[in-house]
């Protein structure tokens, strides 16, 4: 008795919290939640499913993986229920189902129509406009694109769209390495740009997949640089724009690895083709945005709505040794669409101490750097000296930066002529201007604090 009527409360904590499956606008966020009884059917009918040999089996990534999600897919302004099963039973049929369930004017769910797939795994799953259409409402449907993974490292993509009661397919079984939904030519709608690496035979390429007649049909494609080994790992494409005199057009970011190192194509919509903007057709790579490791993301560093791509320079060394530590700046590179690039901003990249500094333009060439760390005390410092330096004498720094944890922090951060970059829970960034280097930096307290920022969490890594 206990567990049957524990059941629809259950569910309807998990439809509550289903993030942005359950709710299509923050006010639903501060609704009521509804009954557990308005749920009690739901939950019948799949208890019917799962009494004849199912389990539940919600998607392994993405943003949707409840194992049952609410989502209006034909645009009438009534959310279906959504849930993934795997079926344990003997039989030919594919052992992966989606039941969708629509609810009727009465309020009852009821079984619209069932998918079914091949695999180990429902690997993910979206819901996008792909087709432009809208329900009686005036609401915009959604299609459903289905990653179905058939092993560790084969998946397949598929896309169906929901109305009259039955699943049709609009995307047949694609095969893909990684794939991207995105709006590329404008049109409001969803387009699916699948990567495909065939590293064995050397044939890597970007298909372009647009709505045209009630398919998905592919309408373009372009290669990738020669030679790369796969994609970097846990890092997904980068949906982005390029600037287009005053118009900013779609673009996708893919870094792909090679075995000296890692480089990015730039895939853009351009004269009703897909174009690898970054690609030197004399050499078959994007040469311009390779660099030796993918340890700083690709990135808006300036805030103008444009994704740069991170050029490392190494510093000079403050004495030529051959074993100093090795600095870098970073140009950062935007590109236009033709696949011209130009330098947004110029930074010292601190990815060990979590911060970064925009170098004024009177700093290029004309500075080192060295560390200076107290690990004992909690103190990372970087030290900046002019170069090259006055021949003969001991270098001398004009600034030093630190990053401060531990105790006493704040006493620390004022110690001598320092003074507090930013704040932290954990830590406190300052700064001090060193005299007898001789140079002007040409910087203030409040000017050096402008110029300093933390560096950002990659949201861009895989899940």
């Amino acid at each position: 008795m206990w567990k049957n009527g524990w059941r629809p409360l259950l569910l309807t904590a998990v439809l509550v919290l289903l993030g942005g499956c359950s709710f299509n606008s923050p006010e639903d966020l501060y609704t009521v939640p509804k009954a557990a009884e308005d749920y009690t059917n739901l939950q019948m009918e799949i208890d019917k499913v799962r009494n004849a040999n199912a389990e539940y089996a919600g998607p392994l990534t993405g943003s949707y993986t409840q194992p049952v999600q609410l989502m209006d897919l034909d645009g009438d302004g009534v959310q279906e229920a959504v849930a993934f099963f795997r079926t344990t039973a003997v039989d030919n049929s594919p052992p992966l189902k989606i039941y969708i369930y629509h609810q009727t004017e009465e309020g009852q769910y009821a079984v619209q129509t069932i998918i079914e797939g091949e695999g180990t795994a429902i690997n993910s799953i979206s819901y996008v406009d792909l087709d432009g259409h809208t329900g009686p409402n005036g609401e915009t449907d959604r299609e459903l694109v289905v990653s179905w993974r058939l092993s560790d490292q084969m998946y397949r993509l598929m896309a169906y769209s929901v109305s009259g009661g039955e699943a049709n397919v609009v995307l047949p079984a694609v095969s893909y390495t990684e794939y991207t939904l995105m709006d590329m030519d404008k049109d409001n709608q969803q387009e699916i740009v699948v990567l495909n690496l065939n590293t064995v035979e050397g044939i890597c390429q970007a298909d372009y997949y647009d709505y045209r007649e009630g398919q998905m049909v592919l309408r373009s494609s372009a290669p990738m640089s020669d030679a790369i080994t796969g994609l970097v790992s846990n890092t997904k494409p980068q949906p982005g724009y390029l600037r287009n005199g005053e118009i900013a057009e779609p673009a996708l970011f893919v870094t792909s690895s090679l075995t000296t190192g890692v480089i990015t194509d730039i895939f853009a919509w351009r004269e009703s083709d897909l174009v690898n903007i970054t690609l030197n057709s004399n050499t078959g790579m994007s040469d311009g945005t390779f660099r030796l490791s993918n340890s700083i993301s690709i990135q808006d560093i300036n805030a103008d709505g444009y994704l740069e791509v991170p050029r490392p320079i190494a510093f000079p060394e403050l004495r030529p040794t051959g074993s100093a530590e090795n600095f870098y700046s970073v140009q950062w590179m935007q590109y236009d669409l033709s696949g011209a690039a130009s330098v947004a901003r110029i930074t010292y990249y601190n990815g060990e101490d979590g911060w970064y500094l925009t170098l004024p333009d009177s700093w290029q060439g004309k500075i080192a750097l060295a560390r200076q760390d107290n690990s004992g005390s909690g103190e990372r410092g970087v030290l900046f000296y002019p170069y090259p330096a006055v021949e003969n004498q001991e270098p001398q720094p004009f600034l030093a930066i630190y990053k401060l944890t531990g105790p006493n922090q704040t006493a620390r951060a004022h110690a001598g002529n320092r003074f507090i970059l930013l704040s932290q829970d954990d830590a406190i960034y300052a700064a001090e201007f060193i005299d007898g280097s001789g140079w002007d930096c040409g910087l203030t307290e409040e000017s050096l604090t402008e110029l300093f920022h933390l560096i950002q969490p990659d949201l861009t890594s895989a899940s």
